[in-house]
């Protein structure tokens, strides 16, 4: 459980660094095709406050302050020691729309790679926190 707390308190740390004194942080993903932007409260645990996903020109977003899309709402997420899984889902969580897979990298300017599925298609994606 510590080494949980610590993976997120570096990322919490490096984002502070980037951004400031926010009340809230992200991470920017992108890959081939894809573009995953989440939005982070600063907790010990993974608190996702909003996103916006764009893949292959299809995007979602849980809000228009996030930019628009198909309408989504944050189903659950989870953070240990190998990374961030994250689902988005329709807005009467009835169907999980949106899966974010990462896996810490050790790189401090990418902290963050994985895959993000919507339907059959999947995209390779790097995460920098900002």
């Amino acid at each position: 459980m510590k080494g949980i707390s610590r993976r997120l308190a570096a990322i919490a740390g490096m984002l502070v660094l980037a951004t400031g004194a926010q009340a809230s942080e992200g991470l920017m993903c992108s890959g081939e095709g894809a573009t995953v932007d989440v939005a982070l409260g600063r907790l010990v645990v993974v608190g996702v406050l909003g996103a916006f996903v764009d893949m292959d020109g299809t995007t979602y977003s849980t809000g228009p302050e996030r930019g628009e899309g198909i309408p989504i709402a944050t189903g659950q997420a989870f953070g240990d020691d190998d990374g961030i899984k994250t689902d988005f889902v329709d807005p009467n969580y009835e169907e999980i729309l949106v899966k974010v897979r990462l896996t810490y990298t050790g790189n401090e300017d990418e902290p963050l790679a994985g895959t993000v599925t919507i339907g059959d298609k999947t995209a390779d994606i790097a995460c920098m926190a900002g």
